[in-house]
């Protein structure tokens, strides 16, 4: 996706339109010599034109650009006011429909600080857990865009790598790692002291604090999923803003746990 520099696009769009009246009034004589001075100021300010045009996703208005450059600068500045006037013209009706083929999306200033830096929170987890950097940044940069239900795949992809991670250490991922093992952990922490084995006893403070957070991440997304033969099972895809909130969040407090507490 790219970002759309709305001021940049404002400020050159009235610079063009300033210049195209300044230009279709200054001479009652379209074939005036346009000053020297006044050329050079164009010339010099299409030539950025040309790139932050293209910045902004508009490659034809972005080519004229380069053109009207090019025309100055082969013809040392001379060029009449009615041949400017024109130029300036077929630039800014570019501009119009290169814009009018473009879709654009109206991020808030928090969701586009969410879109620009998707890492903000995450930062202990994803120095603990490298291998969760894609997931993390996609989980943020869906919520951003109001794709709900696909920031909550990437959480729970997190959270089922974070309850990987616990049952290897207690040694219960099984044959097929995944949710079911939440309920394994389960069982362990319910065990009494004397039946636990000694890795068991050693972690035992570990898993104790650590499974309310699991179980709470669990209740956040109860009744929109399900875990069935140990993998996800979606009831209701069509998740609000605070549901994904919440689940989202449940998971990042979960993980933030497992990045400074698990073992290494």
């Amino acid at each position: 996706m790219m970002r759309f520099y709305a001021e940049l696009f404002v400020k050159t769009l009235t610079d063009i339109i300033q210049w195209e009246v300044k230009c279709s009034r200054i001479s009652n004589v379209p074939s005036t010599p346009m000053t020297p001075m006044m050329a050079l100021e164009i010339y010099a300010k299409v030539g950025v034109f040309s790139i932050d045009l293209v910045t902004c996703g508009l490659k034809s208005a972005s080519l004229k650009a380069a053109r009207i450059h090019e025309h100055l600068e082969s013809n040392h500045m001379r060029v009449s006011y009615g041949e400017m006037t024109s130029m300036l013209r077929e630039l800014r009706e570019r501009m119009e429909d290169d814009l009018h083929s473009t879709v654009f999306i109206n991020l808030s200033p928090e969701e586009s600080a969410l879109y620009e830096h998707p890492e903000q929170d995450w930062h202990a987890v994803k120095s603990r857990f490298h291998k969760l950097r894609h997931d993390i940044e996609e989980c943020s940069k869906c919520f951003a865009l109001a794709r709900y239900g696909a920031a909550v795949f990437h959480a729970m992809l997190i959270a089922e790598f974070g309850v990987i991670q616990v049952a290897d250490l207690f040694g219960v991922a099984g044959d097929k790692p995944g949710w079911s093992a939440l309920d394994r952990l389960q069982r362990i922490n319910d065990k009494q002291w004397k039946d636990k084995s000694a890795l068991e006893q050693q972690h035992s403070k570990f898993l104790e604090n650590l499974l309310p957070l699991a179980f709470a991440m669990k209740e956040s997304w109860r009744h929109k999923m399900d875990h069935v033969a140990n993998k996800i099972e979606w009831m209701d895809t069509d998740f609000s803003p605070e549901v994904a909130s919440d689940i989202i969040s449940a998971t990042r407090g979960f993980m933030r746990r497992l990045a400074s507490d698990l073992p290494k």
